[in-house]
């Protein structure tokens, strides 16, 4: 039909939203803090900036929806792009986890604490943390791409460091949970802007 965007169009579109998920996750935060005052990025949660705490508590949850919104896009493009490289499965897999993503961000937004629904469907968050170990698979046997698996690589490793931290089994007293909230972020949504822009070139 006339005036609908065909599939390549559609996945250039939404392959650039995957590109801006780490932008709008991070800026989000950058713009906020401002307005809560005395906020510790080392010490404080990213979702404290949407609390009744802050002056402007839209921004942050503003900025959480956009970039859930951003997420599930970018979960069919990588989804789209991903299924000429791999299994159907593994594209799959990856368009879960990172829309896993967009639906926390969404409930970030929409709920902010104290809300019980600002924590529910954690169990989510375990897909979240392996995109990076997904993308890594169905890139594997992509030639000419060694710089993009040396990355993935470097995240899926960068993340295993930091298990023993998630779970509690170790605790290093200068690693306060802001900086850690956002060390795991460094290695799980940044992925997803990475892959995603260099996909959308692919395209162009």
């Amino acid at each position: 039909m006339s005036g609908l965007p065909d599939n390549r169009s559609l996945t250039s579109f939404c392959l650039l939203a995957a590109t801006a998920v780490p932008i709008l996750y991070f800026g989000t935060q950058i713009a906020a803090a401002p307005f809560y005052p005395g906020y510790s990025f080392s010490q404080q949660s990213a979702s404290m900036l949407g609390t009744q705490f802050s002056r402007e508590p839209w921004i942050f949850n503003a900025g959480a929806v956009l970039t859930g919104v951003a997420a599930l896009a970018a979960a069919l493009g990588l989804y789209r792009s991903f299924r000429g490289k791999t299994h159907m499965l593994i594209s799959l897999l990856i368009g879960f986890s990172v829309a896993c993503t967009g639906v926390l961000c969404l409930k970030a937004g929409l709920f902010p604490m104290p809300d019980p629904r600002h924590n529910s469907w954690g169990l989510l968050l375990n897909f979240t943390v392996i995109t990076p170990h997904l993308m890594l698979v169905g890139l594997w046997n992509e030639r000419g791409r060694p710089g993009l698996r040396a990355y993935l690589i470097f995240c899926v490793a960068f993340l295993l460091l930091l298990v023993p931290l998630m779970s509690r089994t170790i605790s290093i007293s200068w690693l306060e949970g802001g900086t850690l909230q956002r060390l795991i972020a460094v290695g799980m949504v940044v992925p997803v802007g990475v892959i995603g822009f260099f996909l959308w070139r692919e395209l162009h």
